[in-house]
């Protein structure tokens, strides 16, 4: 609640193309934090890495209204927006839900540090 003006206002002076970059950076550390910090960090230590993690990872969803403003500027017509951001968001649902499964076994069977290596891989993508 208190970021997303800060993060509004970064849109408004650095753009949405540096914004949505800059999640995706701090992404992949977010990632390596939650899946490593046990291996790098004492307990206690880990534990305070991942609570920062976890409020930054909260506080990138709001950089989704970077994406917003970046497609009304790039939108051939104003009137595809909506559906366009809304089939974006269909699609987000489709992909987490089923690749969910995927993870599942994934984490059951190497450890819960490749689903958060495989987060920041695709966040270098």
């Amino acid at each position: 609640m208190f970021f997303i003006p800060v993060i509004g206002k970064a849109i408004d002076k650095l753009g949405e193309r540096f914004i949505i970059a800059s999640e995706a950076v701090i992404l992949i550390f977010v990632c390596i934090g939650y899946g490593f910090s046990r291996n790098i960090f004492s307990e206690t230590t880990a534990m305070y890495v991942v609570f920062t993690c976890y409020i930054i990872d909260q506080i990138l969803v709001a950089v989704s209204m970077a994406r917003a403003t970046y497609m009304r500027k790039i939108a051939v017509r104003p009137e595809d927006v909506s559906q366009t951001l809304t089939m974006g968001v269909s699609i987000d649902h489709i992909f987490s839900i089923s690749i969910a499964l995927l993870g599942g076994l994934v984490w059951s069977k190497w450890g819960y540090q490749y689903i958060f290596l495989a987060g920041a891989v695709i966040a270098v993508v």
